[in-house]
This record gives structure tokens, C-alpha cells and sequence, in this order.
């Protein structure tokens, strides 16, 4: 039988307990205020869509996460979702855009980076690391951490990927560490900067800005520089950069 939204939804539903009652509830009273708080039918159409696709939305989220909280963004791609509504997947798209900043939910862009770290690839000609991101808010989420930090990490995004050059990928994931990590990163990366180049007096890095300054002229061979550098830091993000996959001429030889 061919599924659609409606179906889905009260497949969610199918367990008839308090809880469950309590969130249709709490649905239904947001339905009502968008009717009744203003003038009785004054809400136009697309506000109406963004609560309903917010509700759907909500759902998917809550049934297609793992045991780390990470959503399972296969399952509530553009393209099923846009089966699902009978929309175009770009009507899609702007609608989960709306819905993150109309009606919010909080998740962790570390751990979907995480999640999706065996998708991850190093393309040697291009000299890009390309990392599929098949969700809007995850690729926004992205940017605004880059940006609160005072970052500048240069990125090309293409059909529901992400490129960066591998100097803007290590330092997008250094960010992300706590502090004690980053000392740890920081000595190993003064050691392994001395070994590479023994005329190289840099004694200490003393701020974040400073380590990716240096990251950016890192010179030749950078994705060996960055994997040295990471030896012995057990941060998970961090340890992305041992799993990416090769592609281009440089795979052959490895």
C-alpha cells in the first residue's frame, strides 16, 4: 500500500497511551491558537502548511533518532519526503528551513557530523573533503558555529554536499573540542610541525586563531599532517579525520 503523510503520522500513533494522547492534544491546541488567538481564518495558507509540516516533522524526528539523539536523516530525506506530501523536493527543503526557525528543535550539528563520518571523503585531485549533507538545517547549523566562533572556513555546497579544503575541515573540527583537547592538539601540532620542518622555531600556540593560521599553511601532504596530529585525542570528531575514505590517485597508494 502506498504511503503517505497521513499514514505515517497515525502510524505513529497506534500505541494509545497517555503520552501519546497528551502530544496530539498539545498539537490540536496549536492548530486552535493559529485559528482563534487572531481573527477567526486570518492565518494564510503557507502558516497553516508550516504548523502541519512542523507536526510531521516533529514526529519523523521523534521516531527516526538513535540512542545517541541523532537523527537518521535518510529516512526524512527530501526525496521521501516530498513522496510523502506530494510536493517538490525544493518546497521541501524551504519548509524544514521555516520550521527550524518558526518551531525549533535543538540538535547537536558534532554528533550528525559524527554520524555520517563513514560517508566522509578526501578527493586527492580536488584536494576537497566532500561530506554529504543532505540536510538544510544541519549545513546552517554548520555555519553559524563557525561564525560564533570568529571562524572563517571557506566551503562550496553543491546537491545536498558540502567540499572544503582539508585545512578548513581540521580546523571546523578543532572548534568543536573542549579546551583539554585542544592543548593536547596544540603540542601535537608544534611537535609534528618540528619534525616536518626541524628550522621551525614556533615554541608554543597560545590562542585558537593562532593554531588555525598555522593550520592553513600547513604546506604539502596536509592530510598526513592532520591525521599525526590527531594521534592520541579521543575526541570522535577528531578521529573523522583517521576514517575518511580516498578517492583520486592518492587512494591508489594507499
Amino acid at each position: 500500500m502506498e504511503e503517505n503523510a497521513l499514514k505515517l503520522i497515525n502510524h505513529f500513533y497506534e500505541e494509545n497511551n497517555e503520552e501519546l494522547q497528551k502530544k496530539k492534544a498539545e498539537y490540536f491546541d496549536k492548530i486552535a491558537k493559529l485559528f482563534y488567538q487572531n481573527n477567526f481564518g486570518s492565518a494564510n495558507k503557507s502558516e497553516v502548511e508550516l504548523l502541519m509540516f512542523s507536526i510531521l516533522m516533529d514526529e519523523m524526528i521523534e521516531h527516526y533518532k538513535d540512542k545517541n539523539e541523532v537523527l537518521d536523516y535518510k529516512a526524512c530525506s527530501d526525496y521521501k519526503m516530498s513522496a510523502l506530501l506530494g510536493i517538490p523536493q525544493q518546497k521541501v527543503r524551504n519548509l524544514k528551513i521555516k520550521k527550524q526557525a518558526r518551531y525549533p528543535q535543538e540538535f547537536d550539528w558534532k554528533k550528525s557530523f559524527i554520524a555520517v563520518k563513514d560517508s566522509i571523503v578526501y578527493d586527492s585531485d580536488k584536494k576537497r573533503i566532500i561530506i554529504p549533507v543532505t540536510d538544510p538545517n544541519l549545513y546552517l547549523a554548520i555555519r553559524n558555529f563557525i561564525e560564533e566562533h570568529d571562524g572563517y572556513i571557506e566551503i562550496q555546497r553543491g546537491s545536498n554536499v558540502l567540499q572544503m579544503r582539508p585545512e578548513h575541515f581540521f580546523n571546523l573540527l578543532y572548534l568543536g573540542i573542549e579546551e583539554e583537547e585542544k592543548e593536547m592538539v596544540k603540542r601535537n601540532f608544534i611537535k609534528t610541525i618540528k619534525e616536518k620542518n626541524e628550522e621551525n622555531n614556533i615554541e608554543d600556540i597560545y590562542t585558537d586563531k593562532e593554531l588555525m593560521d598555522k593550520a592553513l599553511s600547513v604546506g604539502d601532504n596536509v592530510m598526513e599532517f592532520f591525521e599525526t596530529v590527531v594521534e592520541g585525542v579521543s575526541n570522535p570528531l577528531l578521529t573523522i579525520l583517521k576514517t575518511i575514505r580516498y578517492i583520486g590517485k592518492v587512494a591508489k597508494n594507499r
